[in-house]
């Protein structure tokens, strides 16, 4: 009787963990993808399930999708917990991500943290926000706001950057599409913009 009970028990938390957990494939265009395959062992302990039940803690997930460019763009973390039982707001700790700005172009997100908005479409990164671009520049900044339907990314506040030209120093960068090919993406820095040209050893 008390194996039934235990078993019963152990069910119980099962599902107060999946059945939240899966409001989170609801992410608007994106997919949420554990890293862990479906053959794969769940060695959590009583405690281990009660508290992945009351804090609705996923790990590893990834959020994939398209533009509407049809440019992929996709954002990865070590954690993410969802506010509420829906899923529309996901906050997310390790943060990393890549959009597509061209054929062979990309740029690369990292932060300490961040909240997606699915509703909005939109991820707000902030605490050590990094960006490498592949034309060789090096931003960083505190806060970023990244859109998840478009190609739109933009920086509230002040950053530095390093790359080509030598170091810059603006009141914020916007990364947005300009044209209608493929490969219209520009990076632009504002707002008191500060440029100290270090030219490139031959």
């Amino acid at each position: 009787m008390a194996a039934r009970d235990n078993l019963h028990s152990r069910v119980v938390a099962w599902l107060k963990v999946i059945l939240p957990l899966a409001a989170l494939a609801l992410l608007s265009t994106l997919f949420l993808v554990a890293r862990s395959g479906p053959d794969a062992k769940l060695p959590f302990s009583q405690k281990d399930l009660e508290e992945m039940a009351s804090e609705q803690r996923v790990e590893a997930p990834e959020f994939a999708g398209l533009t509407k460019e049809g440019r992929a763009m996709n954002i990865s973390a070590r954690t993410a917990t969802p506010r509420d039982t829906a899923g529309h707001v996901v906050d997310a700790v390790g943060i990393r991500g890549q959009l597509e700005t061209g054929d062979d172009s990309s740029i690369q997100l990292s932060a300490d943290e961040g909240t997606v908005y699915s509703l909005k479409s939109l991820a707000h990164l902030q605490g050590n926000v990094r960006v490498n671009t592949s034309t060789g520049y090096t931003i960083d900044a505190e806060e970023l706001n990244a859109a998840l339907n478009r190609t739109d990314v933009e920086t509230p506040g002040p950053v530095t950057a390093e790359g080509p030209l030598g170091r810059i120093d603006a009141g914020r960068m916007v990364v947005t599409q300009m044209g209608q090919e493929r490969d219209d993406v520009t990076l632009v820095f504002k707002d008191g913009v500060k440029l100290i040209y270090l030219p490139q050893n031959q």
